[in-house]
């Protein structure tokens, strides 16, 4: 009897606690749908969460199941710590601004390869002419989380480690979904 309510427990929590909720994964089809996107997968950030915790997945839409999950930096002025207190599009306020975007396609600059995000909605309008790229980051290795107990911050971009960027490379295709939220 003991082990059938620790197996229900477990299950209960699991189902009523997700890390991205079904109805969410559900939404984020919807939009590719509507968006004509064919990629399969979206990243989904949730900003709810510290710096110091993986609040980065990669989602197979079809499988509804999370790939990949990694930690995230977010911008400077939503947040000079592990807490994003504060959101916003305007340019010049180096916020993450909440969303969903489309990545547009590859670029290779000051932070070597990166991705073009193309806000799809009107509290993240600005992301083109803001410059907000998904890139790789120093201070968004584990090391550094590990020794500050949480991510550097951003400019405003979506920030991951080196290898974080390489591993979510094949999934990083232009029409790809990403969802910040909080």
């Amino acid at each position: 009897m003991r082990i059938f309510l620790v197996i229900f427990c477990l299950y209960y929590l699991s189902a009523t606690n997700p890390k991205i909720s079904l109805d969410r994964i559900r939404q984020a089809k919807d939009f590719t749908l509507k968006q004509d996107c064919s990629n399969n997968y979206a990243i989904f950030i949730d900003m709810s969460l510290p710096s110091n915790e993986k609040r980065w997945y990669v989602v197979d839409l079809e499988a509804k199941k999370i790939l990949y999950e990694t930690y995230v930096a977010h911008g400077k002025g939503s947040g000079e710590g592990k807490q994003a207190t504060s959101f916003s599009d305007r340019p010049g306020s180096y916020c993450t601004a909440l969303g969903i975007y489309k990545i547009k396609g590859r670029c290779t600059g000051e932070h070597g390869l990166s991705y073009i995000l193309d806000g799809l909605e009107k509290n993240n309008k600005n992301a083109m002419s803001r410059g907000i790229i998904i890139h790789s980051a120093w201070y968004a290795d584990d090391d550094f989380i590990f020794n500050y107990g949480r991510c550097g911050n951003s400019w405003g971009c979506p920030a991951i480690s080196t290898n974080a960027l390489k591993t979510c490379e094949p999934y990083l295709k232009p029409g790809t979904i990403v969802w910040i939220y909080s």
